[in-house]
């Protein structure tokens, strides 16, 4: 398959990939908005249960096309922002489905807050992250203002204020990331992992996904009333009882995702 944006189905798991990487995999137009229909797609899939995105090359994605922006296509105007960086953020959060973040090399501006967005973080040990855009005089977006202080607290303001390239030692300390893999056998692990992921409920997948969100707004008791609601909910369904039934014959669970 060829084009900007490469869409793979391996089994239950869709990988999305970047696919620029003479240019590090930076978004112009054209790449924004197909991976913000990409990552739709891939919830309204049924059969998809976990999505990996990634970057081809030896980049995740070094952010906004500055070249492209001062090129024949102009800057990217307000419902380009709106429309393509901002719906693309929306569409991972949003997504029914555990996204992760394969970081297989460098993640900077909005690359980084793409990675940020994302439910878990897998990183090849020669990733970098970086907010570089106080360097080009701009401030922060992609939702990293909401992301890093969520994952790291404080600390991230540091990021955010220097730019500086973060290495995948300190991400890791800072919780940046979940776990740093051999840059050999990267992608393979990468997709264990994730096959991993897939096998479990795809309803409960979503629940706990949901329910984690709206925890990060919520006081106890609101979280506690929508925990018990979705498992009420969950309890219906023939997961559930697949998962009983499997536990009881001390076997694999095979889920249907009903």
């Amino acid at each position: 398959m060829s084009g900007v944006v490469l869409s793979e189905k391996r089994g239950r798991v869709h990988w999305i990939s970047i696919n620029r990487p003479e240019r590090q995999n930076a978004l112009d137009r054209e790449t924004i908005l197909a991976l913000r229909d990409q990552i739709t797609e891939s919830g309204k899939d049924t059969e998809t249960r976990v999505v990996v995105l990634t970057g081809v090359g030896k980049a995740f994605c070094s952010g906004a096309d500055l070249r492209a922006s001062q090129s024949a296509q102009g800057p990217p105007n307000e419902d380009l922002l709106e429309d393509g960086f901002n719906a693309t953020i929306r569409a991972l959060w949003n997504l029914p489905k555990p996204v992760i973040a394969a970081v297989n090399g460098v993640a900077a501006g909005y690359g980084c807050s793409l990675a940020l967005a994302a439910d878990i973080r897998l990183a090849s040990a020669s990733a970098r992250f970086s907010l570089i855009f106080i360097r080009r005089g701009l401030t922060v977006d992609g939702g990293a203002s909401y992301f890093l202080p969520r994952l790291a607290g404080m600390r991230g303001l540091e990021m955010a204020l220097t730019g500086d390239m973060v290495s995948t030692d300190e991400a890791l300390r800072s919780g940046l990331v979940n776990r740093v893999m051999a840059d050999a056998d990267f992608e393979t692990s990468t997709a264990a992992y994730a096959e991993r992921l897939a096998k479990n409920a795809p309803l409960a997948l979503a629940a706990i996904k949901a329910s984690f969100h709206k925890a990060l707004t919520s006081p106890l008791d609101e979280v506690l009333t929508y925990e018990m609601d979705q498992q009420r909910r969950m309890a219906k369904t023939e997961d559930f009882r697949e998962g009983v039934t499997a536990f009881l014959e001390k076997r694999d669970p095979v889920y249907k995702g009903r």
